[in-house]
């Protein structure tokens, strides 16, 4: 059985007493889709948009002693993530939507409580982020696949464009989404566009400190609608076992140009 931790403390653990009971606990998630259903006056059905998935409700029972459940409640009332004993790297973001007791005080010497926590994003994320580059621009169209094994779109992943490269458009193949420059860009051999995913946002940035915005310039970008850019799994060959992200980068020169992306990896939940 898997052996959960919240806030990087074990729930299932022998010097506290804590044990998680199989029966009553449900980790498993799946796939839960929203989808956006845009109709048309006088045509059947309707047009398929980019679709989003749900929160995921996590209910562990955890059975301890009396003398440990105000300290499990104290746990269970900070909590902010879950993982894996077994698979430390991989993070779910929660809240605590209830921990409930079972029990009756003057006589039971264990309590059973029942833990609901909410994965507000829905997926597994990687505990630590990946930085891909810096990597060389060298042509007007350049591919990038990275973030292997990815099987859930990131939302919040940046990036930072250093050179002299005029305009650019990056797509991701999978959903179609995009930013792209809407003037040229003022760049130089130590200066770059830095776009911020959860924001999206784009600023100045120096070459010897790409992550730390200098200047917002946002009014040099644009964005795609529904929900933003964003880097979603593509299928190599039609192969589920072998997923990537595809990028697509288009410059309109490709001096002292590179390109640094960062970002923490999302896995479904299942």
């Amino acid at each position: 059985m898997a052996v959960y931790m919240i806030n990087g403390v074990s729930i299932h653990e022998g010097h506290t007493g804590w044990r998680v009971l199989r029966s009553g606990t449900s980790t498993q998630g799946g796939i839960t889709n929203n989808l956006i259903k845009v109709s048309t006056p006088n045509r059947p059905g309707y047009s398929q948009a980019p679709s989003t998935f749900a929160e995921q409700v996590i209910v562990l029972v955890v059975r301890t002693p009396r003398n440990r459940l105000d300290e499990l409640l104290a746990l269970c009332a900070e909590a902010k993530t879950l993982t894996l004993n077994d698979d430390p790297l991989r993070v779910l973001n929660v809240e605590l939507a209830s921990a409930i007791p079972a029990g009756d005080a003057p006589f039971d010497s264990v309590f059973d409580v029942t833990v609901t926590l909410s994965a507000y994003e829905g997926v597994w994320r990687d505990r630590d982020l990946q930085v891909v580059g810096p990597t060389d621009v060298t042509a007007p169209v350049q591919n990038f696949s990275i973030l292997p094994g990815i099987s859930a779109p990131v939302f919040d992943g940046d990036f930072f464009l250093r050179g002299v490269f005029g305009e650019f458009t990056l797509l991701d193949v999978a959903s179609g989404s995009w930013v792209k420059t809407i003037r040229a860009w003022p760049g130089t051999a130590s200066t770059g566009l830095l776009y911020v995913g959860s924001t999206q946002q784009a600023f100045s940035a120096n070459e010897s400190n790409p992550w730390v915005p200098v200047s917002d310039m946002s009014n040099y970008i644009d964005v795609s609608g529904n929900g933003g850019f964003r880097m979603a799994p593509m299928l190599v060959s039609g192969n589920p076992k072998n997923r990537e992200v595809q990028l697509k980068l288009t410059t309109l020169s490709q001096t002292n140009t590179t390109l640094r992306i960062r970002a923490r990896r999302a896995y479904r939940m299942g």
